[in-house]
This record gives structure tokens, C-alpha cells and sequence, in this order.
């Protein structure tokens, strides 16, 4: 087993940078043909990292948190929030390094970070908007306008309400299915996820990205000029 720990630690941080336990358990128990329950990988885990560390392995629990956010942050605004259920995914996303080139920002339903959660709760009282994705469990049930920073801007009874995605996986028992081979060929074609660390990061953290540039308005001087009857552009037309 300790050699197939090793292979799909090295797929998973070849894929996305960072991974978690559970992610690497989910990895192994698919590269063993569902031959591995979790307290048998924890032997072995715990094993192999007697001998060395695993590259990209993440913490149980990872310490993100800034101890603060400069006044200046409130110049500028996420495109989207992801609010997620679990601190585990919180840190999947951060140590993927995906969230900045999407200016997007991540919070857990604990209210973690907290920083973040306050920059994100000044600028929804400010009037800034930003839609909000939803990712969580199966098993997870939580209307997540009753948390932070979401919970501020239901507060303040604003006239526009907030875009809102759920990108959650379905309830347990439902027929749909949310991840399959067709998105990643490592997952079994009869494989059925309930959660969140049992999809590979680099497929959890693209369709996440995907369904943010759904989410986020286009910018309308990036759109081509339209055309009259004459072919000319409007801009042409005009001068």
C-alpha cells in the first residue's frame, strides 16, 4: 500500500499543487479497486510519513488566517464567494493558488477566515455585490443565508438580492450525480460521491473556476462591436 500511496500523491499534487488526507485515501481506495477502508490507510499513512514527508500533503488543519485586512482591501471586491461547508476545503481551495487569478474569495459556513469574512460583510454593506457559489457535502443541510458573510446582507434588506449558486453535491439518495467519468477519467463510471474530498482537487477546483465565469457578469467593453446593415460598426457609423 505504501507504494500506492505514493503514486496517487504524486497524481494528486501533479494535478492541483496540494491535496488532502482524505483526497489521498479516496485516491488509494480507487487505485485498489475499493479494496480499503479509511482506519487501515491511516496505519499505512501514518507509516509512510514516519519514513519522509509527502510533498503537497496538507495539514489536518491549516493556519490561513491573516491577523488582519488593511482598510485599503475595501478598495476593491471579490467577482465571486465561494462558501463552503468544511475548514478541509477552505484550505484545498487556498493552497491551490487558484483564487487570485479568479478574484475570488472563499469562506467556510464556521465564519473562518474571519478577516475575510468582515472585508466580505463591509463591502455587501457598502452596496458591493458579488454572487455567491455554494459548495458543500451530500450529507451537508444548511441554508447558508443564516451564516456570514451572507447573513449580513439578508440583515440589511437590500433591494438587489444576491446572485446564489448551489454547487453542492446532491442529497444523499438522489439520482443525480453531480461528478463522473466524463469529468475526470480516474472516477469509475459507477462511483457515487457523497463527498467532496472523494473528487480529485483538480476536478473539484475546475469546476469550481468554471462555474464562476458562468456566475460573473461579462465585461462589456471586452464584447464586439456590433455591426449595421452596411457592415459597418456602430463605431465607424458614429465618426
Amino acid at each position: 500500500m505504501l507504494d500506492a500511496i505514493d503514486t496517487c500523491a504524486a497524481g494528486l499534487r501533479a494535478g492541483a499543487g496540494a491535496f488532502t488526507r482524505r483526497n489521498l485515501f479516496f485516491a488509494v481506495r480507487r487505485a485498489r479497486a475499493g479494496d480499503l477502508d479509511e482506519g487501515r490507510f491511516e496505519v499505512a499513512l501514518r507509516r509512510r510519513l514516519s519514513v519522509a514527508p509527502l510533498p503537497g500533503l496538507l495539514p489536518t488543519r491549516c493556519e490561513w488566517t491573516p491577523r488582519r485586512l488593511t482598510r485599503e482591501w475595501d478598495a476593491y471586491f471579490p467577482k465571486a464567494v465561494l462558501l463552503v461547508d468544511r475548514p478541509a476545503i477552505l484550505d484545498l481551495f487556498v493552497a491551490s493558488g487558484a483564487m487570485p487569478n479568479a478574484r475570488l474569495a472563499v469562506v467556510c459556513l464556521d465564519g473562518s477566515p474571519k478577516p475575510v469574512v468582515q472585508w466580505l460583510r463591509r463591502g455587501y454593506r457598502a452596496g458591493r455585490r458579488a454572487p455567491v457559489l455554494y459548495l458543500h457535502d451530500a450529507s451537508t443541510v444548511a441554508y447558508p443565508f443564516s451564516f456570514e458573510p451572507l447573513a449580513a446582507f439578508v440583515q440589511q434588506g437590500g433591494d438587489e438580492p444576491v446572485a446564489y449558486r448551489d454547487l453542492g453535491l446532491p442529497p444523499l439518495g438522489a439520482s443525480t450525480r453531480r461528478f463522473t467519468s466524463s469529468d475526470d477519467p480516474s472516477l469509475p463510471a459507477s462511483e457515487v460521491l457523497f463527498d467532496l474530498e472523494a473528487v480529485p482537487p483538480a476536478t473539484l477546483i475546475s469546476y469550481v473556476m468554471r462555474r464562476v465565469l458562468k456566475a460573473v457578469p461579462g465585461d462589456p467593453n471586452m464584447l464586439p462591436l456590433a455591426r449595421d446593415r452596411a457592415g459597418q460598426s456602430q463605431e465607424q457609423a458614429r465618426s
